[in-house]
């Protein structure tokens, strides 16, 4: 994950200023859930403007807010905390992250240290996300590139959008000829894809974010094991 992105997902505006509540004393136990909720919204942050590293991670938009809303549940039941202090305990533990990402010279290390045990508490507590096919792989990275273009122009992040996207239509359209599916139908299938997945984002609040996108760029990755 470039540096730029886990820096700027960490130098995030907190809330308007307002007399922060008084933290509640965690359980180690608790304060761990607390540092991973901290860890998922950075990554998630990264993979919403699609820095390429934080998707490599599973899609943390839907199950990392879960897994803060449990927590947050948990811990208000537990201490009796109010739901300003649970939020400020968020906010100072990602100014942790910040602080060590400044010292260590290292932002992507940070984060990605605590991430194995933290997706593994994660699979624990949110299940995993359903994992989509090729064809609808296909139309979520197009939707993203459009999405990203639309704010940032040709940025990098879109630029590599639309290369997985040309790739993964590539593949599907090889998958339709193997059944004998070819020329105009193939298109035909994939603007349907496109246009399904794209009422599908607009239906529900999760959005495409409901499915598991690290799939799309398992499926997009070089067949050699090169570089596109």
């Amino acid at each position: 994950m470039a540096k730029g992105a886990i820096a700027a997902a960490l130098a995030a505006q907190p809330l308007a200023a307002q007399p922060t509540p008084a933290p509640p004393r965690l359980t180690p136990e608790r304060q761990a859930a607390l540092t991973c909720a901290a860890a998922f919204a950075i990554v998630a942050s990264g993979q919403a403007r699609g820095e390429q590293a934080a998707l490599a991670f599973p899609s943390l938009a839907v199950r990392g807010r879960e897994f803060f809303v449990r927590f947050g549940a948990a811990t208000i039941d537990a201490t009796g905390a109010s739901r300003e202090a649970v939020r400020a305990m968020l906010e100072g533990e990602v100014a942790r992250f910040q602080r060590e990402a400044a010292a260590g010279g290292d932002p992507d290390a940070t984060v990605a240290a605590v991430m194995p045990a933290c997706l593994t508490r994660l699979d624990a507590e949110v299940p995993p996300l359903p994992k989509p096919s090729l064809a609808q792989c296909a139309a979520m990275l197009a939707l993203a590139y459009e999405e990203v273009h639309s704010r940032e122009g040709l940025s990098a992040s879109a630029r590599d959008l639309k290369t997985l996207a040309a790739v993964l239509e590539s593949r599907e359209r090889e998958a339709l000829t193997g059944e004998g599916i070819t020329g105009d139908a193939a298109d035909r299938r994939l603007a349907e894809s496109h246009d399904a997945m794209l009422q599908e984002s607009l239906a529900t609040p999760a959005g495409v974010e409901k499915y598991e996108l690290a799939t799309c760029y398992e499926l997009a990755k070089p067949k050699d094991g090169g570089h596109y």
